[in-house]
């Protein structure tokens, strides 16, 4: 660790994709794992936002003000390989520490660039990391297992709703804890709603009592198509990918989809907080099932 020497470095970006670590079954459950800054900048957010509505950032020159002043700066960091999972998805980012020797960086945002595929971790920290240091990335356990119990929960509704019998088409999957829920393409009587509802619920609870294992597989294009697509044709679009590029699919409960996020071992798992479906509602041809923690533990 030492002080910016110069602007090269301050302004170096990698030009490799970030290695994901959380995308293995494996690795899904790793919190920790020791990197090389590949790039490291201080920047400067300004509360104020610019004329286009967005908020402003400014980077910050060394000689305007240095780490070794002591003072908290706000440092962007890519590395080239991390534990953090990435904001996107419909799921929150992972919070953490990337540290070296006695400095640390408190990172409280982790981004992915879908074009570059390099992954941006926002934090503070008071001293600054050069490129090709070695250091150790860990991720906050507490947050990552409440946010990968909440996607998995997602997860279980889809298979609740096939249990029902209403396979509708995913549209939009909310997995963050201040209201999550999953929307459907598609329409459900009135008079179905409230039968429904108590139906999704008590299936929901018997998919997690049966304690069915989570999977999580690199797989080809065509493997996916056939795997995620087995109930539903065209339920999940692949033409996006290219021919050689490897999907993710996870699969919970027995529903297969193509997922970035992070997941808990088991459906069992999601007792610990006692997750359920707590409401139903459909609008405009969109049918959003809301799910909740109804107890919450402090482990």
């Amino acid at each position: 660790m030492t002080t910016m020497s110069d602007n090269e470095q301050l302004s170096c970006s990698s030009s490799s994709p970030t290695k994901l670590i959380h995308y293995s079954y494996e690795g899904n459950f790793e919190l920790h794992c020791t990197a090389e800054v590949l790039s490291c900048r201080f920047i400067d957010e300004c509360s104020a936002s610019s004329s286009n509505g967005n908020e402003t950032r400014i980077i910050v020159e060394p000689e305007a003000s240095t780490p070794s002043d002591g003072s908290q700066h706000v440092v962007e960091i890519q590395l080239d390989v991390t534990t953090m999972h990435p904001q996107g998805g419909g799921q929150p980012t992972d919070t953490g520490t990337i540290s070296a020797g006695t400095e640390t960086a408190h990172i409280h945002h982790v981004a992915l660039n879908r074009d570059t595929k390099i992954v941006t971790h926002t934090g503070t920290t008071t001293a600054f990391f050069d490129v090709g240091t070695s250091v150790k990335v860990s991720v906050d356990p507490k947050r990552r297992l409440i946010l990968s119990e909440c996607h998995t929960a997602g997860h279980v509704v889809d298979a609740a709703m096939a249990k029902c019998n209403y396979v509708l088409p995913p549209i939009k999957g909310y997995h963050f804890l201040d209201g999550p829920y999953v929307e459907y393409r598609g329409s459900i009587p009135a008079n179905e709603r409230d039968p429904l509802l108590k139906q999704l619920t008590q299936a929901f609870q018997e998919l997690i009592n049966d304690d069915i294992p989570t999977s999580i597989q690199l797989l080809s294009k065509h493997q996916a198509d056939e795997l995620c697509n087995a109930r539903l044709q065209q339920n999940f679009d692949f033409s996006e990918y290219a021919p050689e590029e490897k999907v993710r699919v996870v699969t919970v409960a027995g529903w297969s989809c193509p997922c970035g996020g992070t997941h808990v071992k088991s459906t069992s798992d999601l007792k610990r907080n006692g997750w359920t479906v707590v409401g139903l509602k459909c609008k405009k041809d969109v049918v959003r099932v809301r799910y909740g923690m109804t107890s919450k533990s402090s482990n």
